[in-house]
């Protein structure tokens, strides 16, 4: 997306369609074939969405191979030297139609020559009102000394309540930025972080459940996992298995304390995914950075994205964030043909268990239920108005503060055994005690995919998946060579997959990523259960 609106769109394109016309006018006149370095550069300077399709085009057209193509798209855009470096304020267009601030860090050591690595640090209270371009300001202290040490390129966006970095708003932005600033400086792909604090800790956590394809890793700075599963997407601990995360939290901490994520930790870390967490003394400042920048530079100058990593796996509710990698799960359909996946998720367990049974006096003795409340562990397990309870477990009921001392000693899960007089017949009920609300919501079916390249072997398992594609690059697979893909253990495909040009730009022109070239993509229909079947 475009940084200064309209009139910027406008005179990009114009400089494309005059770029390609005298280029097309002159090849015609002097008869010689098209250059493609011209022709790469007006693809590459293509911003507005006609302009992109009149640079591919003229690429389609030009005879071009998609081997010379690719290689092109591998190679990038040319990069002048930077008119200035150091600190700039710069405007993006959002997809809401405001435009939103963002401050961008170019270290006096950048030369165009040399991929740089990006770090994105995301502000916290972004619940708040649209701030003025200013008011950011301080945050470029946290990691200037470091990005300009080891030369990265620094940008802190700007955030608000219309735009929070749990929006459709806000990811888009940063997505655009980082576009932005990959079109102006040579980017190292590989090594493009998103870090924050606080709200922006708990953001850059969002992007490991939703997007991790464009970084390397993610920096949650006293953030909450609960918080980075806000926003319109159902969130799955099981996606950060894609990224490695550098965390961390405070002790006495009043918003995020340190044992209350602690919990999420190890479902993360015993789920198999990279989350090096420590947990600081202190409260919700940045006082811990002093403690934290040299582990977080060693994270960050030790780790890089590895585009063809040849086993991924990625759970989604909506195909809008159906990507990973090199795997896209296009349609969300029980077609009856699943694997097992178990859902990956904790409980909000509650801080007091009680049995949700009130009693009334009857006389000496004796009480009855009076009183049921919905959804308790009485009411589930079918206790009903008028029942008197004689025993819970092996504990006589004898008043209200009996069933109170008896549900002390429980816990989520634990087995509890009801002896009752209903209508002047003992009767035994049996149950257990609810084991809490999962903290990461499920209100629409979820689609899993886990693929493993091994060669030109594909096997993919998938849940609730109707259809997914591959996205096939020659640096990955031999693509002279048949591939065979398996789905649940059944053959989906097997032959060799035709490369094309015109998708191949229409890609590269989406992604705009050097190290995620794709020459070739294979649809999989996923076969009904019947069908399926040997």
């Amino acid at each position: 997306m475009p940084e200064r609106g309209s009139s910027m769109r406008y005179r990009l394109a114009m400089s494309v369609l005059l770029l390609l016309g005298c280029f097309l006018l002159s090849a015609c006149q002097t008869g010689t074939p098209t250059n493609a370095a011209t022709l790469f550069d007006a693809f590459f300077m293509a911003e507005d969405r006609e302009a992109v399709i009149l640079a591919i085009d003229a690429i389609v057209e030009s005879g071009l191979s998609v081997e010379e193509a690719a290689k092109r798209l591998r190679h990038g855009r040319r990069y002048p030297s930077p008119e200035s470096k150091g600190w700039q304020v710069r405007t993006i267009e959002g997809i809401d139609g405001r435009s939103r601030p963002y401050h961008v860090y170019v270290p006096s050591t950048y030369a165009p020559e040399f991929p740089a690595p990006v770090l994105f640090d995301l502000h916290g209270a972004v619940s708040n009102e649209p701030k003025a371009a200013e008011y950011l300001t301080h945050r470029r202290r946290l990691w200037e000394t470091n990005a300009e040490a080891f030369g990265w390129i620094l940008i802190v966006p700007h955030g608000d309540r219309h735009a929070d970095w749990f929006s459709v708003a806000g990811h888009a932005n940063l997505r655009h930025q980082l576009t932005a600033i990959k079109r102006e400086y040579n980017v190292d792909e590989n090594k493009v972080f998103v870090s924050g604090f606080s709200d922006g800790g708990s953001g850059a956590l969002w992007q490991a459940f939703h997007d991790p394809t464009p970084w390397a890793g993610m920096l949650s700075f006293h953030g909450h996992p609960a918080i980075a599963g806000s926003g319109p997407y159902q969130s799955y601990p099981r996606n950060f298995l894609n990224r490695p995360i550098r965390a961390t939290n405070g002790e006495a901490d009043h918003l995020y304390p340190a044992q209350e994520v602690q919990p999420y930790v190890d479902l993360f870390v015993g789920s198999g995914a990279t989350f090096d967490w420590t947990a600081y003394p202190g409260g919700h400042d940045t006082d811990f950075l002093s403690l934290e920048a040299e582990r977080s530079v060693a994270f960050i100058q030790e780790t890089a994205r590895n585009p063809t990593r040849g086993t991924l796996v990625w759970e989604t509710s909506s195909t809008e964030i159906g990507r990973c990698d090199w795997v896209q799960i296009d349609r969300i359909a029980d077609v009856g043909n699943n694997a097992e996946f178990v859902d990956l998720n904790l409980l909000q367990l509650p801080d007091r268990i009680v049995f949700g049974a009130a009693l009334a006096y009857r006389g000496v003795d004796q009480f009855d239920v009076a009183g049921l409340e919905p959804g308790s562990v009485a009411h589930l397990m079918g206790v009903k108005n008028g029942d008197r309870i004689l025993r819970i477990d092996d504990v006589p009921v004898l008043s209200q503060a009996d069933i109170g001392m008896v549900m002390e000693g429980k816990r989520p899960f634990d087995r509890i055994e009801v002896t009752l007089l209903r209508d002047g017949e003992e009767m035994e009920l049996s149950g257990s005690i609810p084991g809490g609300d999962p903290v990461f919501t499920r209100y629409l079916p979820t689609a899993s995919i886990r693929a493993a390249a091994h060669g030109n072997r594909i096997d993919v398992e998938v849940r609730h998946v109707g259809q997914y594609r591959l996205l096939l690059s020659g640096r990955q697979f031999d693509l002279s060579l048949p591939l065979i893909v398996t789905t649940n253990g059944q053959e989906s495909y097997a032959g060799v997959v035709e490369p094309s040009l015109r998708w191949m730009l229409e890609q590269a022109a989406t992604d705009q990523d050097r190290e995620m070239v794709y020459e070739a993509m294979l649809v999989i229909e996923v076969p009904h259960h019947d069908a399926a079947q040997p």
